[in-house]
């Protein structure tokens, strides 16, 4: 008996979740899920901000050694990202279908495999600590602070990888709110630490790795309670878990899009860090300032989008294309227009963001230049990015692939080397920015493609219908 009503209540509540996302107005429904995500992602890009904040009265070589850390946390996302995008972006179009049992085994396995792929990473990662940071760009001066971080970003990586899963369910089918819950609490934990571990208990640097640790698990407990709890359509089953690997595979097929866009966050990372290191630490140190705040608005237009992949795969697994077209149109418009107006603000205000992690004014102009670079080439970004999560959430992995690589590869890759070689550390402050400039410029041909084809599938089944 108690089975047959839990039943019911999950299909009452599955029903009304089906509902108000394909019937909510577009915009509405967007602005709603996205206010969450963003803020979930700003939540989560503050962890290495704020490090970064209160590391940087360590002195320079501290600040550098966060900024090299960097791109171990980029590997962790892409493996979170890879599970926790893979499955959502099926179990929005599963929800759409009404199909809540391949959801849950969908959910399930991501969490396991996500958990399991970051103890592979912190294991590896621990072996090969003081190579790595090197091979990262640690110099002689940077590589103890980095390693002394590591340590505790690495033994983070399997409930972080699992926390990005949850994260991820939580928005495919609509219910943000618990993951913002969870992010929020682990980076309010976050920041409260740091400034008692690194300064009270003079742990240094190591505090900062500590906090993050602490943090990261907190957030992870309290989204798991959204599943314990019920709050969530989609439930973890251990038995779910043990399926043929063509699931496991099928979730990394749907999930290498967001791996693309990580991974080579993480690649181009330890190019630019190495590239800085002819020119000393204190240039690494203001690359590294500015790419965090960078970090930011960038956060804040991944969360846009993540806010919009729930809403155009629910819809498109509903056969809603009008609403899908909507959804895209509506989300890029918007973002390109926020994104322009925080470009101005960056641009005016760039000195005075640099110094706020430099009182003594140590760091050099690269700083400041590199952050104007970036807020030029805001307005660029939405296009790809929206053009990205669309081709994902629908299940195009190969367009969405080839789009992810835009930014931090095809045209990354080829930039971080030739540009220093005309302008010497300039060169190296706006790469970032022209590679995001050009692969706004490539996304726009996949941006009008998508919109007509979502108009003639949109106008067939009108015609049928009729």
């Amino acid at each position: 008996m108690e089975n047959r009503k839990n039943t019911e209540k999950q299909d009452i509540q599955a029903q009304d979740n089906h509902v108000r996302m394909t019937e909510t107005s577009v915009p509405a429904l967007v602005l709603k899920l996205s206010c969450s995500t963003v803020v979930s992602m700003l939540v989560g890009a503050t962890y290495n901000l704020v490090d970064t904040f209160f590391v940087s009265k360590l002195g320079n070589s501290a600040t550098a050694a966060v900024g090299v850390l960097f791109s171990i946390m980029a590997m962790i996302q892409a493996v979170g990202y890879t599970f926790g995008m893979g499955a959502g972006s099926s179990i929005a179009r599963l929800l759409g279908k009404k199909n809540r049992e391949e959801s849950d085994r969908m959910a399930s396995c991501a969490f396991a495999a996500a958990f399991a792929a970051g103890l592979v990473l912190m294991a590896a990662g621990l072996c090969m600590l003081r190579p790595l940071v090197g091979f990262l760009g640690a110099t002689d001066t940077i590589r103890q602070y980095a390693m002394d971080y590591g340590r505790y970003i690495l033994i983070a990586a399997p409930i972080m990888c699992s926390a990005y899963v949850l994260n991820n369910v939580l928005r495919s089918e609509g219910k943000p709110v618990w993951a913002l819950l969870g992010i929020s609490a682990g980076g309010l934990v976050n920041v409260a630490l740091d400034p008692f571990l690194i300064f009270t208990l003079k742990l240094g640097i190591r505090g900062a790795g500590i906090a993050t640790l602490i943090g990261q698990t907190v957030g992870l407990i309290v989204m798991y309670l959204a599943f314990l709890k019920d709050k969530s359509v989609v439930h973890l089953k251990l038995r779910a878990c043990l399926q043929k690997p063509a699931v496991y595979f099928g979730i990394i097929r749907m999930g290498l899009p967001s791996f693309w866009r990580q991974g080579l966050v993480c690649v181009a990372g330890i190019l630019l860090n190495r590239r800085c290191m002819q020119y000393g630490d204190d240039a690494m140190a203001a690359m590294s300032v500015a790419n965090k705040v960078f970090a930011i608005l960038f956060a804040a237009l991944v969360g846009y989008g993540q806010g919009f992949s729930p809403v155009a795969g629910y819809n498109y697994g509903a056969k809603k294309y009008d609403r899908v077209k909507r959804a895209m149109l509506f989300s890029m418009f918007s973002a390109t227009i926020v994104m322009a107006v925080f470009g101005l603000l960056i641009y005016i205000w760039a000195e005075d963001i640099i110094r706020l992690f430099s009182p003594d004014d140590t760091l050099p102009d690269l700083g400041s230049f590199a952050l104007r670079a970036h807020s030029i080439s805001l307005p660029f970004l939405p296009v790809c990015l929206i053009a990205g999560m669309l081709f994902q959430a629908v299940g195009s992995y190969g367009k969405a692939t080839l789009l992810s690589s835009a930014r931090q590869g095809i045209f990354f890759l080829p930039l971080i080397w030739l540009l220093p070689v005309f302008f010497a550390s300039y060169g190296i402050g706006m790469t970032q920015a022209v590679s995001d400039v050009l692969s706004g410029l490539f996304a726009i041909p996949f941006f009008i493609f998508a919109v007509k084809k979502l108009s003639r599938r949109s106008a067939v089944l009108q015609n049928e219908e009729n």
